[in-house]
């Protein structure tokens, strides 16, 4: 097993001017762990804008997906509230607590964000409605404790209706520090129930019968400093799906959602000048980030694209203010690119504004509702109108550089610097349901504190809302969205989530365009440069039409999956530590026709390489896994056509389950 990178016992920090630690918190207060099918693991994103891993880094010897850890830290503070250091075995005893557990076959199905206007009318039913014992369907893996440095892995594992499932691990590394490791990605239904009923367009991600081992629950510590108990700050851990592109982010990523609801609430207050290198530009070069998911985005927003944000000549305008008094050159283009993005409020279902991303009402073909696409966050747009007002500092460096790991970051800022670290990577659009966490998540009742998410009294159980849940029982005082429990998080999730990770695409009314909008790409690709297109692109030999050809086709992502709905969502189940990984590679150099750093999709063994004509063995026996088995062909090089973004035929299209709700006839 690769083991994850060892650093010095001791470390000389700067003092604070208070050395006596009267309380602790653990970091990330919110830490995001990902399933793989390879017992070899990697620790998540410490750092906001970590430097990309070296090809191949995510996969182990036999090609199978490693599973993401996270790394838990603690960190002593003193009375006036400053970081006096990190409390590691060498200056205190340290015992951690983990209590995880997955109760999405127990919740309420998912058919909207409860949230919303639009969700005013429904009700939701629960999952497995005709189960009496509840408990059954809760995999819970109770408390489990680990101590030391190296300590021997402890499994958090519980039972689906009898059936042993094992959703996380616990480590220590030579520090104490803890590691959490999800489960394997193991989705199944013991008794054989189908995937999805075609007749029940809500069994899409609700599959009664099913389980899978994604997970949530609070991670705890207890500390002794020389025979003295520290009181220390609780966190939260919740294991997700992959992330097929770990170096895209979302335009609206959860760290930006969470920071607005913060800072719109006044818990937290927007402090200094707004930069244009960390305020401005990251929202910027999102867009861009996703040429390498969206074909869509690709056009608009890519190398040589008419708003490439990665341009440096653009960038140059963009990030310039004039001297004072005189004339602003480039106002008006700052007003203009502020003016293509979508406020925060839009006053109605218009699809052209940026981002080209679904939103959490959206309808095929488009709904008049301001939630049928995505927006920018209040606190992004602010920031955006202060820049096109010329209220920002021009502090632009294309040399600059960002912290490597969170040993570069300053003492002071590392527990901040954690916390955002882990929510970067994730979703914050569209909730339907999203990859990592949901709609609860913007709700201020759910913390009690910033990131940090209120846990339920051990002992208090949560109300019963009974057989059926509405959207006033939900925002209620008595609802759900205040003290969380283990499971908590990640029951609003699908189940199981390979089958909306193979289904939330790109491009559903392809009258309109097949590109975009998209759901979330920068976690699940849409259109991506296979290994094949790349190797023509970087070989100088071959004739430049050809090169600027292979660049400029996108691949559907979603090749290797094949046949009906069910057998599509099946094949995921079986075959996601194989599907295309979006890796970091060189571009070329000093040639403008393309871009010096490229992103490359690779798939795993059960897809690839091309003489693969079906999933390995070792695939097909995955534990547990009684519905029926399905042939995946091979992933073809294919240049994409219009209808062939997404799916095969526009009548492919038309019948693929949405997470949304077709548009009713208009007059």
């Amino acid at each position: 097993m690769e083991r994850p990178p060892q650093y010095a016992p001791s470390v000389d920090y700067p003092q604070a001017k208070d050395t006596r630690i009267v309380r602790a918190a653990i970091h990330p207060a919110i830490g995001i762990a990902r399933v793989g099918n390879s017992e070899a693991f990697y620790i998540g994103p410490q750092v906001a804008d970590p430097p990309p891993r070296a090809p191949g880094s995510y996969r182990d010897a036999s090609g199978a997906l490693k599973r993401e850890a996270v790394e838990f830290r603690i960190y002593g503070y003193n009375s006036a509230g400053e970081v006096v250091r990190e409390l590691t075995s060498d200056w205190a005893n340290i015992a951690w607590t983990v209590h995880v557990a997955n109760s999405k076959a127990a919740c309420y199905q998912w058919q909207i964000a409860m949230d919303i206007p639009e969700a005013a009318n429904t009700v939701l039913p629960r999952r497995n409605a005709k189960v009496a014992a509840r408990n059954t369907l809760v995999i819970d893996a109770g408390k489990q404790s680990i101590a030391g440095r190296n300590a021997p892995a402890v499994d958090c594992a519980g039972e689906f209706t009898g059936v042993s499932v094992k959703i996380g691990e616990l480590q220590t590394d030579s520090n104490g520090r803890l590691l959490f490791l999800g489960g394997y990605g193991v989705s199944a239904s013991p008794t054989g129930t189908p995937i999805f009923i075609p007749s029940d367009g809500n069994s899409f991600i609700n599959a009664d019968g099913w389980y899978d081992d994604t997970c949530d629950g609070p991670v705890a510590a207890t500390v002794t400093i020389e025979g003295r108990d520290i009181p220390v700050e609780s966190a939260w851990v919740v294991t997700a799906p992959p992330n097929y592109a770990p170096q895209v982010k979302a335009v609206r990523t959860m760290y930006d959602l969470l920071n607005d609801l913060y800072l719109q609430a006044g818990w937290i207050q927007a402090t200094g000048p707004i930069s244009f290198a960390d305020d401005v530009y990251p929202i910027l070069q999102r867009l861009s980030g996703l040429q390498w998911v969206n074909q869509g985005f690709a056009t608009q927003f890519g190398h040589s694209g008419r708003y490439d944000f990665e341009n440096p000549a653009l960038i140059a305008r963009l990030s310039a203010l004039p001297p004072a008094g005189d004339y602003d050159l480039n106002a008006e283009l700052r007003r203009q690119v502020l003016n293509s993005f979508r406020p925060p409020n839009p006053p109605d279902g218009n699809q052209l504004p940026w981002p080209w991303v679904y939103g959490d009402a959206m309808e095929v073909p488009a709904g008049e509702s301001p939630r049928q696409n995505a927006s920018i966050s209040q606190t992004q747009y602010d920031i955006l109108k202060r820049w096109m007002s010329g209220d920002f500092v021009d502090d632009w460096d294309p040399e600059r550089s960002s912290p490597a790991s969170i040993e570069d970051v300053p003492l002071a800022q590392q527990p901040a610097m954690l916390d955002r670290a882990a929510l970067e990577f994730c979703l914050a659009d569209a909730f339907h349901p999203g990859c990592e966490m949901t709609w609860p998540m913007r709700h201020l009742t759910l913390y009690h504190k910033p990131y940090r998410i209120r846990l339920r009294p051990e002992g208090v159980p949560e109300p019963d809302y009974g057989a059926t849940v509405d959207q006033a029982t939900i925002l209620s005082a008595r609802g759900p969205l205040h003290a969380q429990g283990p499971g908590d998080i990640s029951r609003w999730m699908g189940l199981p989530w390979q089958a909306d990770t193979a289904f939330c695409r790109a491009g559903y009314d392809t009258q309109y365009d097949p590109f975009a909008p998209t759901f979330w790409p920068a976690r699940v690709p849409n259109h991506v440069l296979t290994a094949d297109d790349y190797a023509i692109v970087v070989d100088s030999q071959e004739p430049m039409a050809q090169r600027i050809e292979a660049f400029s086709n996108r691949t559907n992502w979603n090749k290797p999956l094949h046949g009906t709905t069910a057998a599509q969502m099946e094949q995921m189940v079986l075959i996601f530590g194989s599907m295309g990984l979006v890796e970091a590679r060189p571009g070329v150099v000093g040639d403008p026709a393309f871009p010096a750093n490229m992103m490359v999709a690779s798939y795993g063994p059960d897809v690839a390489p091309a003489d693969a004509a079906s999933m390995s063995e070792a695939a097909l026996a995955a534990p547990m896994l009684k519905a029926k088995a399905v042939t995946v062909e091979v992933h073809p090089k294919a240049r994409p056509l219009p209808v062939g973004a997404n799916f095969d035929s526009h009548e492919d299209a038309n019948a693929a389950p949405l997470p949304v709700r077709r548009a009713r006839q208009r007059d």
